[in-house]
């Protein structure tokens, strides 16, 4: 009997380590699983297989990730103004601010970040300073915050590798796909434009409010206009006052077309009682003020709201009058998921 007795105390003994071990590793979270990432910079960064969350690290990354998927933005670089955040369908209105990561005014809040708790944080963009660099940046960043961190290079005439290089990461071939043959088709209408009419329009362009501000050949802000082929009229040497144009200089410039993106700029020049009235371009009526629907067509910021501007840029350059309102229409559409309207494009004579 009494052995009978231990037999049983020691069975019962067994099974309870038995379950209470099979309750610990039940208890114990199930590893995450996670791929390797090469970013644009070389850069081997393990992120969950999984992506649901991420956060931007400045403007360009900002732009281009709520056209991709706005439901997977765990946070923003800059507060976004309640028109612009009309145009984004499922924006959580309570998304915080985190700041950005690199430019002269760089204010990223890395604490917030931690509390956002993104799957991964990326940046877009041009590289910053030199490849090592910008390595060590983001290597710092990642070990600072534990949240991996990747980059993904982008300039207007690669727009496209930018998306599939972004669906490759965030695992939606499809929706990269779709965006990125939306972009090569315009960077190769620029193409087109530049092989037919370049070199035969010359063009001031300024985002100045009073418009005597100088972007001069090769400024990345004038981009637009270069690559659909107009001749900036600025030479790439001008430095007269840090940039700052003289009415008396625009004059002796005399470009054929006028671009301005500020609107007291625009009405200053079109006002028949102003100095600008006697310029060519203006006697001509080829002053156009950039179109601005949630980002400026031209450059603000330098990211993919230019894809649009190509369209629009070539038709004011060489009167096209092609349908620009059918292109933003499909650009809004797909990027966006938004419905322009006809007053969006009609203070632009569009």
């Amino acid at each position: 009997m009494k052995k009978i007795l231990c037999f049983i105390l020691i069975a019962f003994l067994s099974f309870s380590v038995f379950a209470a071990g099979a309750a610990e590793t039940m208890a114990a979270p199930a590893a995450e699983e996670t791929v390797s990432f090469t970013d644009d910079l070389g850069r081997v960064v393990e992120v969950p297989a999984a992506i649901d969350s991420v956060c931007p690290s400045g403007s360009m990354a900002q732009v281009i990730l709520l056209t991709f998927d706005v439901s997977k933005l765990a946070g923003l670089t800059t507060k976004m103004s309640s028109e612009d955040a009309a145009y984004y369908s499922g924006l959580d209105p309570d998304i915080p601010v985190l700041g950005t990561f690199y430019g002269k005014k760089a204010n990223l809040n890395k604490e917030a970040l931690i509390v956002a708790d993104p799957d991964v944080v990326i940046d877009i963009g041009e590289i910053k300073g030199s490849e090592s660099e910008m390595i060590s940046d983001l290597d710092v960043l990642q070990e600072q915050i534990g949240i991996p961190v990747v980059f993904i290079e982008s300039y207007l005439a690669d727009s496209a590798h930018t998306y599939t290089k972004l669906g490759e990461l965030l695992n939606d071939e499809e929706r990269a796909e779709e965006l990125a043959a939306w972009a090569e088709k315009a960077v190769n209408y620029a193409s087109q434009m530049k092989e037919e009419y370049g070199g035969t329009v010359t063009f001031y362009y300024s985002s100045a409010v009073d418009g005597l501000e100088a972007l001069p050949a090769g400024n990345f802000h004038a981009e637009v206009l270069e690559s659909v082929g107009g001749v900036n009229i600025v030479p790439s040497d001008f430095s007269e006052q840090a940039g700052m144009m003289s009415l008396e200089q625009l004059f002796v410039f005399n470009p054929d077309v006028i671009i301005l993106s500020d609107p007291d700029a625009y009405r200053t020049a079109t006002d028949p009682s102003s100095l600008w009235a006697q310029l060519d371009a203006v006697r001509n009526k080829r002053v156009y003020l950039v179109p601005q629907l949630i980002n400026n067509w031209i450059d603000s910021p330098p990211s993919i709201n230019r894809l649009i501007g190509i369209y629009w840029a070539a038709d004011v350059l060489y009167g096209l009058e092609s349908d620009v309102a059918g292109m933003a229409d499909s650009y809004y559409s797909l990027f966006y998921g938004y419905q322009v309207k006809p007053e969006d494009l009609a203070q632009y004579g569009i």
